[in-house]
């Protein structure tokens, strides 16, 4: 069952991108997605890590759903708006991925949302001692 929830996901996040790839003329885009031993990152120490990431570039929570052991979205942005950030922490057999998202409606090709992106991930990563699975 959890390996149908996890296909479901990934095939939303493809839909998604699709149409975020269609629009991209219109605002930038980014995304960092890892894996990693839940030894080292579990789904409840991913979304931590992505509230405490958040909080630290200035975002304001905006949605925060956790199906414990198997899924957290975490959603965010600044309180003047044009920006969002959405993490995404899926257990998956014995790793915990994680999807950070970064969008900047502002403009096309903002280094913004680069920024807001690498930064979550290296908090992401830092919290799984950087070390990511199969690698």
């Amino acid at each position: 069952m959890n390996l149908y929830r996890t296909a479901g996901l990934a095939l939303a996040l493809l839909c998604i991108s699709t149409s975020a790839t269609a629009a991209a003329s219109k605002f930038a885009l980014e995304y960092r997605v890892e894996r990693a031993a839940t030894a080292r990152l579990s789904v409840a120490t991913c979304l931590d890590t992505a509230k405490r990431a958040s909080t630290a570039i200035g975002y304001q929570p905006a949605v925060e759903n956790h199906y414990p052991g198997q899924l957290a979205v975490f959603a965010s942005g600044p309180a003047a708006g044009g920006s969002s950030l959405t993490v995404y922490c899926i257990a998956v057999d014995q790793k915990t991925a994680f999807v950070v998202q970064a969008i900047d409606y502002s403009r096309p090709n903002s280094p913004a949302a680069a920024r807001v992106a690498d930064r979550v991930h290296s908090a992401l990563m830092a919290a799984a001692g950087g070390r990511v699975a199969g690698k």
